[in-house]
């Protein structure tokens, strides 16, 4: 079988029914000004969405911890405008940052955010440390 040189992409598996089974929170994060020259966080846009989480394999992790853009969790969607870097994903007491985003296949259906792991949330819904 010839491999077709032009091919620049990779084939993904699309989630099978069922698998979107954990229910996580979008928000978009927005830094704020705050009295003490530093920021404090806002958030706008949240959305409750059913995704499929899954942990990093550990060569995923090692690669991306030596090039200095860690990558924890993967996370599919299905397919939503406008979510971009700027975006949290709260899962369970866990916060996430959105690193990076594919649409699956191009296809318009499934998007696949690659996430760090922040930390866990207090009672009050503030991040630890």
């Amino acid at each position: 079988m010839q491999l077709n040189s032009t091919r620049t992409s990779a084939t993904y598996t699309l989630p099978d029914p069922g698998e979107l089974n954990k229910r996580i929170l979008l928000r978009q994060r927005i830094d704020l000004a705050a009295a003490d020259y530093g920021v404090e966080p806002s958030y706008q846009n949240e959305k409750m969405v059913w995704a499929k989480v899954r942990q990093v394999g550990a060569t995923t992790y090692h690669e991306s911890v030596q090039a200095d853009d860690k990558i924890t969790h993967y996370m599919t969607i299905r397919y939503r405008r406008g979510i971009t870097s700027d975006f949290e994903v709260v899962y369970g007491s866990n916060v996430y940052r959105v690193k990076r985003l594919r649409d699956l296949n191009s296809a318009g259906r499934y998007l696949l955010l690659e996430c760090e792991a922040l930390g866990a949330l207090d009672r009050d819904g503030d991040m630890y440390g």
